[in-house]
């Protein structure tokens, strides 16, 4: 195979590294990407949990009648 006209073999060589030195800083880059997806997907399948175990808890707490405030035991500085 020849070399299109005006171009060497050692500066296609030189060109071909380049672009194998380019798919592997891609490479990476894209790996790097992946695992930081995974840990966002990861917190917000944590986050989704406690907010709906929140959720619940205000439900139960709006349910129940609201107490006298002359129940309540004083503050502690009393």
């Amino acid at each position: 195979m020849n070399p299109p006209e005006g171009q060497s073999v050692i500066e296609l060589e030189r060109r071909i590294e380049e672009l194998e030195i380019r798919i592997a800083h891609q490479e990476y880059a894209l790996e790097g990407q992946g695992e930081e997806l995974l840990h966002l997907q990861q917190a917000n399948t944590r986050l989704t949990r406690q907010l709906l175990e929140l959720s619940e808890r205000v439900q139960v707490l709006a349910a129940q009648p609201a107490s006298d405030p002359a129940d309540e035991p004083p503050p502690p500085h009393y």
